[in-house]
């Protein structure tokens, strides 16, 4: 009878803190989910809430200041008729014209550089060499002779909100322009972006800051009270700001602390509806820190520190009982159900993981694509079309070996990922699995109503960098492949000899 106590003490026991230690970690992983999708949520709120907003402050200025740029129009006017009377600009008082109209005037010669103006901190600006980008659109406007007037702007050397308007003289030998400070403004003081920014960052924890940077990588920001540019931040900043800027689609980096607070730097591209000159495009910089995120698992972490020893005992021998009751739906979730190679998701993990462990080995990714798989779906049946997956499958299985493993992406798209290996190495392994293919498709037992059609265009990369991840890879390595389908189909290229050629293009 004791010792069946002990036992039912034991088992009792047992269950209880079984319980509590699966029940502690479940809550965990509920808790991390649901920040991590209230995360994703809020971040989606608020960037459709500044571009919106943004929108509707460049539409109001649009609509609303038409008034100043008529005004401005119209002085710009005057100076261009004062000019064809008395050309000799040494001789004009610019102060008295300022004083006439209350707008600072600027006077550019051919060179894009400030000779005059009543804004002294202005004087002796050279545009052609400060900004490249803003010169080349003097120089349009300059030989259109037309009247341009631009939306929200930054002054080039103090970062305050200006808005400026131009115009050539007849003779293009001058181009006048006016600006004037938005800050007194009505319609700006109204519609302001910043008053935005700060109620969402007032309202949204994690959200630290929000800025805009105009195309030229200046700050829309008076408060600071001086000129700061993206030059003045990390060269990862850099990049990702002039990678949006150029592709137009948002971009992030993230910075990870000891702490385990994660910054993340999102760039968000941004185009007005109308063109308003340099002030058109503009990128707005977010930045987030998961400070909500570390309130909350602090708050678990004491509870789950002391139950994480039960809490490993439990995962064990539920891993074994899982594993026995859903091996068939693990299969799946790895294998491709047809080819039985890796699926999309296993080749992430498992690439990912060989990127963050790899110390000396060097892991190349081919990816390979059958040309014109659709015609054989559409002659002889998908069954037929499954065979030629699965034998494809085969072939790439029995030349990768060891040496790495085979992914199949959907439709025909599969990948081969090499855990350690060089240029040679991939060009050999290419140029068999081409052979293999062409011996399906010439050779003499080739089954040509099927293979006939088919080809394999291929384009690999080599990860050499300590530092790159799988996007990066499989970008460089979709380059290459497509350089192939470029050039032809039915063959392989490297992603190196790719690059060379488009920078010998480029020289």
């Amino acid at each position: 009878m004791k010792n069946l106590r002990i036992k039912l003490l034991i088992s009792l026991i047992a269950f209880a803190l079984i319980l509590v230690a699966v029940v502690s970690n479940v809550n965990r992983q509920i808790l991390v989910a649901d920040i991590k999708k209230q995360e994703a949520l809020n971040r989606t709120l608020i960037e459709n809430h500044i571009l919106t907003d943004m929108q509707a402050v460049d539409n109001a200025h649009f609509y609303f200041d038409k008034s100043i740029s008529e005004q401005m129009e119209q002085e710009l006017r005057k100076l261009v008729t004062y000019y064809g009377k008395n050309p000799d600009i040494a001789t004009w008082d610019l102060q008295k014209i300022k004083d006439g109209h209350g707008m600072d005037v600027y006077i550019l010669d051919q060179s894009n550089t400030v000779i005059y103006s009543t804004f002294e901190k202005d004087k002796g600006l050279n545009f052609s060499s400060c900004c490249k980008r803003f010169s080349a659109l003097l120089d349009e406007r300059r030989t259109s002779g037309e009247f341009y007037t631009d939306g929200i702007d930054i002054s080039t050397t103090t970062g305050k909100y200006r808005k400026f308007s131009y115009l050539a003289t007849p003779d293009k030998k001058y181009i006048f322009e006016l600006g004037i400070d938005l800050l007194e403004d009505p319609v700006f003081q109204t519609f302001n972006f910043g008053k935005t920014a700060k109620y969402l960052i007032d309202k949204y924890t994690d959200l630290i800051d929000v800025q805009t940077i105009s195309a030229g990588g200046v700050f829309f920001d008076d408060s600071k009270g001086s000129r700061n540019t993206i030059k003045d931040q990390s060269e990862v900043f850099q990049k990702n700001f002039e990678l949006a800027r150029k592709t137009m689609k948002p971009t992030d980096f993230n910075k990870k602390f000891k702490n385990d607070s994660i910054e993340t730097y999102r760039f968000l591209p941004y185009e007005a509806e109308t063109v308003r000159g340099e002030a058109t495009k503009r990128i707005v910089y977010v930045k987030y820190r998961n400070i909500t995120e570390i309130e909350a698992l602090t708050k678990n972490t004491q509870q789950f520190w002391k139950l994480l020893g039960i809490a490993l005992v439990t995962s064990f021998v539920m891993l074994i009982v899982i594993n026995k009751i859903l091996s068939n739906t693990i299969h799946l979730a790895t294998y491709d159900p047809l080819t039985n190679v890796y699926n999309r998701a296993t080749y992430i993990r498992k690439m990912e993981n060989l990127l963050k462990k790899r110390k000396a080995n060097q892991p190349g990714l081919l990816l390979i694509d059958l040309d014109n798989f659709k015609q054989v779906n559409d002659q002889f049946g998908h069954v037929e079309g499954d065979k030629i997956l699965i034998e494809t499958a085969r072939i790439l299985k029995q030349e990768v070996k060891k040496s790495g493993f085979v992914v199949r992406f959907g439709g025909d798209e599969f990948a081969i990922v090499l855990y350690d290996t060089n240029e040679e190495y991939m060009q050999q392994l290419a140029n068999s699995i081409l052979e293999k293919i062409r011996y399906l498709k010439y050779g003499d037992n080739a089954i040509n109503d099927k293979w006939s059609v088919l080809s394999v265009s291929m384009g690999g990369a080599i990860c050499t960098k300590t530092d790159e991840l799988e996007k990066s890879l499989f970008e460089r390595a979709d380059t290459a492949l497509y350089q192939s389908k470029n050039a032809g189909k039915d063959q392989y290229s490297s992603y190196d000899e790719v690059a060379t050629e488009v920078e010998s293009y480029t020289e």
